[in-house]
C-alpha cells in the first residue's frame, strides 16, 4: 500500500522488481523486516554521541570529537535503508507510515528542546539575540536548520558558540534524507537499477562533491546534505548486501574489521581538525570506521562486549535526546558567563545535566509518545506542535525578539545600540573599497587619488578602514589607501603560526609586491601588539632588533615616511555583551559600567610594556608613531564604554566598532589628510 497516491505506480514497480534487484527474495525479506536488533547499534550511537559531547565541552580534549555527528550518519543511512528494504521486498511501503514513524522518532525530544529554548530565550536573550534564536527554531521545526545555518554563515556571523541551536543542522542534514531517499530508491527500483549500482553511484557522486566543498565552498561542505550523502550510502551499502542480522559468531576477519574500525573511530576523534579537508576525505576516518563497525557484526569481540556492554548501551539509548540537550547548556553557559574555556568543574556539571535531561526526556516524552496507542493522534499532535513552534520562532523573528521585553530599562539607556553591536560584529567592508586577495591576505584599497599609503598587519589594523571610507566621503582623502591585511597576521616577519594561519606567513612578501608596483610613498603599521610580541621567538633584545631590522625595510632606509599605530585599549567590559549582565533565568541593563567606565590607570598599565617596547622600536627605526588613546578614552581619570547616549565603542574586547572609528579615529587625520 502506497500512502501518497502520486508515488503508488513508482512503488508498485519497485515491489515487483525486488527479487532481481536485492540479494534475498521478497517473501524472506518480509520475514525479517527488521534484520534482527543489535544491541552494538545502540553502543555505536553511544560513542558517536560521547565524542561530540566531550568535543563541544572539552575541545582541548577531543579535538575531533566532532565526527561523531559524521559516526550517526552511517548509522542512520544502514538503519533507515535496512528497514526500506524490507519494507519495499514485502511490496506494503507507505510513505505516509514511514513519515509517521519519523515523526514520532525525532519530534518529541525536539520539541520539548525547542520550547524551553525560545522560554530560555526570553528572559536571557537581548532582542536581536532572541530574534536569531526564534529564527533558528523555525528552520529546526521545519527541518531546515542546516540551510538556515549555511544561509547565515559567514566569517562576521554571531560566534558559534553563542547559538544555542547550531546543532540542529546535522538533524535537517538527517530528515531531509528521509524526505529524498526513499524516492531516490524507488525511482532506481522502478527503472530496474541494481541497489548496489545505485548506492555506489550516489555515494561517489556525492563523495566527489564533498571533496570539491572541502577545498572550495566549505559552507556548503559543512550543511549540504550531498556533502554528507556519502557517509549515509556507507550505511545504506550494508543495508543493501543483507549486513546486519545478529548473530553470535564472527570469524577472524571480522574481528579484525571490528577492532579496526574502532581504531578509525578513536583515530578521527584525536586527529581531526576543524577545515583540514572536512568533510571530505578525512571524515572517511569515523564514518568509515562506523561501517566496519557495523559490517563486522554483533559477534564481533569489541561489539560484543565493548559497544554492547550495558553502560555503553544505556547511553546510546539516550543518545538522541542527549545531543539535543548538550548543545543549548552549552552555549548558555557562554552567553551568562562570557566565551572562554569550560573548566573541570562546569564542563562535568553540564555533562550531567544534559544527560538527566536525555533520561527524562527518553522517559517521559519519547517513549510514551513513540508507540503504545493513538498513533495516529499522536503524530498528528507531534505535527502540530512543530508548527506552533515554527509560527512562534518567526514571530519572535518578525517582532526583533520581542523589545518589549525591556521597557522598564534605565533611563537613557539605548537598548537598540547594544543591540546593534551585539549583532553586527567587525570587517564590514566600507561601500567604496574594492577587495582583492592576494597569498590568503585581504588587499583592500579606498581612494584613486594622490600618493598611495599602505596600511599593513591584522585585524586591529584593518579596523581603521571606516576612518579612511569617511574621509573619502567628506572629500577629504588626500591619499589612495591601501590596507594589507589577514586575521592574526603580524606585519613584521618571525612570528609562529597555527597551522589554520600559515598564509599569514605570506605578509612580507605581499607587502613588498605592493609596495613595489604601487609606488607607495608611506606606511602605516599596526596590530594586536601583546600577541605578535609574545608569538616572536627569541629575547626581547632579539624581537627589538627584528622589527627594526623591518621597518627599516618598509620605510626604505628612511626614504619613506612609516607611522607605528601604538596599541588600543583592551579589556573584556568593553565588550557589548558586557553591557548587559545574565543569569540563567534573567537579563538586565549593565548600568554601572555604563555609568562609570573602566579606570584609566588600569588600561595604561595593561598596556604598558608593549607601549614602550614599541616607541622604542620606532625611535631606533627612525619611524613615527600614532595614538589612538586620546580619540578613545579622552583624558580623563576612566575610559567610557560608550559615547551617549549608550552606543558602545566596541565590537568585542579588543575591536572598535566601524561607526565609531568613522567618527572618532581622527588621530588618522594628519596622515591622510593633507
Amino acid at each position: 500500500m502506497i500512502g501518497f497516491g502520486f508515488l503508488r505506480p513508482v512503488m508498485q514497480a519497485a515491489a515487483r522488481g525486488m527479487a532481481w534487484v536485492w540479494p534475498g527474495s521478497a517473501a524472506q525479506l518480509a520475514a525479517r523486516p527488521h534484520g534482527g536488533w543489535r544491541a552494538d547499534i545502540d553502543g555505536l550511537r553511544a560513542l558517536a554521541v560521547v565524542g561530540v559531547v566531550v568535543y563541544h565541552v572539552f575541545p582541548a580534549v577531543l579535538a575531533g570529537g566532532f565526527g561523531g555527528v559524521d559516526a550517526f550518519f552511517v548509522i542512520s543511512g544502514f538503519l533507515i535503508s535496512r528497514h526500506l528494504v524490507a519494507h519495499f521486498g514485502a511490496g506494503r511501503f507507505s510513505v505516509a507510515s514511514f513519515l509517521a514513524r519519523r515523526v514520532r522518532r525525532l519530534a518529541p525530544a525536539l520539541l520539548v528542546v525547542l520550547a524551553a529554548t525560545l522560554l530560555a530565550g526570553w528572559f536571557t536573550l537581548l532582542p536581536t539575540e532572541f530574534a536569531a534564536v526564534g529564527a533558528d527554531a523555525a528552520a529546526g521545526a521545519a527541518s531546515l536548520a542546516n540551510l538556515q545555518m549555511w544561509h547565515a554563515q559567514g566569517y562576521f556571523d554571531r560566534a558559534a558558540v553563542l547559538k544555542p541551536l547550531l546543532h540542529l543542522w546535522s538533524l535537517g542534514v538527517e530528515e531531509q534524507f528521509y524526505l529524498l531517499w526513499p524516492l531516490v530508491l524507488a525511482l532506481g527500483f522502478a527503472a530496474r537499477v541494481r541497489a548496489g549500482v545505485l548506492v555506489g553511484a550516489t555515494g561517489v557522486a556525492c563523495f566527489i562533491y564533498s571533496l570539491a566543498c572541502s577545498m572550495w565552498w566549505p559552507g556548503a561542505g559543512f550543511y549540504s546534505p550531498l556533502s554528507r550523502g556519502w557517509e549515509f550510502m556507507l550505511g545504506a551499502g550494508l543495508a543493501v548486501h543483507g549486513v546486519g542480522r545478529s548473530t553470535a559468531d564472527a570469524g577472524a576477519v571480522r574481528q579484525g574489521a571490528a577492532a579496526l574500525g574502532l581504531a578509525c573511530v578513536l583515530a578521527g576523534f584525536v586527529v581531526l581538525r576543524p577545515g583540514m579537508g572536512f568533510p571530505a576525505p578525512w571524515a572517511l576516518l569515523p564514518a568509515g570506521g562506523t561501517a566496519l563497525l557495523i559490517w563486522a557484526g554483533a559477534g564481533a569481540w569489541v561489539n560484543r562486549h565493548v559497544l554492547a556492554a550495558r553502560p555503553v548501551r544505556a547511553v546510546g539509548l539516550v543518545s538522541y535526546p542527549l545531543y539535543l540537550w548538550h548543545w543549548p547548556l552549552v552555549s548558555w553557559f557562554h552567553i551568562v558567563r562570557g566565551v572562554g574555556v569550560i573548566h573541570n568543574r562546569a564542563g562535568f556539571a553540564l555533562i550531567g545535566t544534559a544527560l538527566a535531561l536525555a533520561w527524562l526526556t527518553t522517559k517521559g516524552v519519547e517513549n510514551p509518545l513513540r508507540g503504545g496507542h493513538f498513533r495516529r493522534g499522536k503524530t498528528a499532535a507531534l505535527v502540530g506542535g512543530l508548527a506552533a513552534i515554527g509560527v512562534a520562532g518567526l514571530a519572535t523573528w518578525h517582532n526583533a525578539g520581542w523589545p518589549g521585553r525591556f521597557a522598564h530599562t534605565a533611563a537613557g539607556t539605548d537598548l537598540s545600540a547594544i543591540n546593534l553591536a551585539v549583532r553586527d560584529g567587525i570587517f564590514a567592508p566600507t561601500p567604496h573599497m574594492h577587495i582583492t586577495h592576494e597569498g590568503g591576505l585581504t588587499v583592500a584599497t579606498i581612494g584613486h587619488a594622490g600618493q598611495p599609503v599602505l596600511f599593513t598587519g591584522d585585524s586591529l589594523l584593518f579596523q581603521w578602514a571606516p576612518r579612511v571610507e569617511a574621509l573619502l566621503q567628506q572629500g577629504r582623502l588626500k591619499h589612495t589607501v591601501i590596507f594589507v591585511a589577514g586575521p592574526s597576521c603580524s606585519p613584521f616577519a618571525g612570528e609562529v603560526y597555527e597551522k589554520s594561519f600559515t598564509y599569514c606567513q605570506n605578509m612580507q612578501s605581499v607587502q613588498r609586491g605592493i609596495i613595489q608596483r604601487q609606488k607607495v610613498q608611506a606606511v602605516v603599521v599596526g596590530a594586536f601588539w601583546p600577541r605578535v610580541v609574545q608569538h616572536t621567538p627569541g629575547t626581547m633584545a632579539q624581537k627589538q632588533a627584528d622589527f627594526v631590522r623591518d621597518l627599516r625595510s618598509l620605510s626604505a632606509n628612511g626614504a619613506r615616511p612609516v607611522w607605528l599605530v601604538l596599541p588600543t585599549p583592551v579589556d573584556a567590559r568593553f565588550s557589548p555583551d558586557r553591557l548587559v549582565t545574565r543569569s540563567l533565568m534573567h537579563i538586565a541593563i549593565n548600568t554601572p559600567l555604563l555609568e562609570q567606565g573602566i579606570p584609566a590607570e588600569q588600561l595604561r598599565q595593561d598596556m604598558a610594556a608593549e607601549t614602550a617596547f614599541l616607541r622604542q622600536v620606532a625611535a631606533q627605526a627612525g619611524a613615527s608613531v600614532l595614538d589612538a588613546w586620546p580619540d578613545i578614552c579622552g583624558t580623563g581619570p576612566t575610559c567610557a564604554v560608550i559615547t551617549p547616549p549608550a552606543t558602545p565603542k566596541y565590537a568585542d574586547d579588543k575591536h572598535l566598532r566601524p561607526g565609531f572609528v568613522s567618527q572618532h579615529a581622527t588621530f588618522l587625520d594628519n596622515v591622510l589628510a593633507r
